[in-house]
């Protein structure tokens, strides 16, 4: 126990002299989130102004009185658009969309004809988009109404149109659209965890072989054992810092939440930031052995960063294969560092049961993976050509 206290004390102080490395952990892992958080909180609370006003942009108005008509009595003020306004749409600079009215257009509706209209809008601004289906959706009611009244006018029952009618039952989580809106966090903790991890990692194995300081501590009275698990306890360290940082700053950022619907679907407070920082405990200690023993094989800093850099990959990709690939909720995912505990914290937003197995399994996986890695780089480094990195 004296040799890995002494062991970590050291690697510990070695960390923190490099400010640097630290200065862009802690400013990526702990502000890239909330960041995130509050541009989602700003772009929402954005298009919440634009649809409280209640304006819709018609050009040539005049030729469309009925239509008018219909979108002011769905509370909605018709103003014209700029007289440039497709200049400005091909330019990428009008975040709104025109309904364009043709001449002629009430002569086609009086006598029966199937009447055209547009929508000018930019497909690449979502503001523009949202606009573009709002301004369809109106003139659709208002051919349902106009339909609705020729029938009535020839004595034809309206409901004859209507063979079926469907009710749609919600029966899912309570927090589903909240679940929708949280899946960054887990993926965000997953990715910081690693970070944090990822330079002193490196730096205690391949650093510590290039600047040639692992060989003098080989030949004290340490075992290799000890030497491997006092690095890792200060990588450990490290990953639970940045993880516990980047969580707790989710949760702040979470109060700071512009948007009161979003506020309402962003729940995530003490006790969610505690489970989730329970849930991805052990991945930070698997993902600390992992990457010390990948960067063992490395010649040098640059190679290890390389080795590593694919292992940052996985992590940030497993957790998004359950919702690109729309993978059901299965016990073989607990077995899949990452992958289960994504999935257990995707639970835990859903509002769904979260047992005690659903937990321990994943965490039992990282322990048992992680002694096997932790036992693996203590073989290696009795063998000459890992201490020299020959061969």
């Amino acid at each position: 126990m004296r040799q890995l206290v002494t062991v970590l004390k050291k690697e510990v102080l070695d960390g923190l002299r490099d400010r640097r490395v630290w200065l862009v952990v802690l400013v990526t892992a702990l502000v890239s989130g909330p960041v995130t958080l509050l541009l989602v909180s700003k772009f929402m609370s954005d298009l919440k102004s634009k649809a409280e006003a209640r304006e819709v942009l018609v050009q040539n108005a005049a030729a469309a009185p009925a239509l008018v008509n219909f979108l002011e009595r769905q509370a909605r003020t018709v103003k014209a658009p700029p007289d440039d306004v497709r200049v400005r749409i091909e330019a990428g600079r009008f975040d709104d969309a025109v309904l364009i009215i043709p001449d002629g257009f009430e002569a086609d509706i009086r006598h029966g004809k199937l009447a055209d209209v547009s929508v000018l809008h930019d497909a690449n601004r979502a503001q523009s988009v949202t606009a573009a289906m709002t301004l369809e959706r109106l003139v659709n009611g208002w051919s349902q109404e106009l339909g609705l009244q020729r029938m009535l006018v020839r004595g034809v029952d309206p409901a004859l149109l209507r063979s079926v009618r469907s009710t749609v039952v919600s029966i899912g989580a309570t927090r589903g659209g909240a679940a929708r809106l949280l899946f960054m966090v887990p993926l965000v903790a997953l990715v910081s965890a690693v970070i944090g991890a990822l330079a002193i990692a490196i730096d205690v194995t391949a650093g510590e072989r290039e600047r040639g300081s692992l060989e003098p501590l080989l030949m004290n009275p340490v075992s290799a054992g000890a030497l491997v698990v006092g690095k890792w306890l200060a990588v450990c360290l490290a990953s639970l810092v940045t993880l516990t940082g980047t969580v707790g700053s989710f949760a702040i950022a979470g109060q700071l939440v512009r948007d009161e619907g979003l506020a309402a679907a962003f729940q995530f407070g003490a006790t969610e930031a505690g489970f989730t920082v329970a849930v991805l405990g052990p991945f930070c200690l698997l993902v600390s052995a992992v990457l010390m023993l990948a960067a063992l094989f490395a010649r040098g800093h640059k190679e290890a960063q390389a080795t590593t850099s694919y292992i940052v990959s996985l992590v940030s990709i497993a957790p998004s294969l359950s919702m690109f690939l729309s993978l059901q909720d299965a016990t073989w995912q607990l077995l899949v560092p990452a992958m289960g505990q994504n999935m257990v914290l995707a639970r835990m937003f859903r509002g769904s049961t979260v047992s005690a197995m659903d937990v321990l399994v994943p965490g039992a996986v990282c322990l048992v993976l992680t002694a096997i890695a932790l036992f693996a780089q203590a073989q290696l480094l009795k063998r000459e050509a890992i201490v020299f990195a020959r061969g």
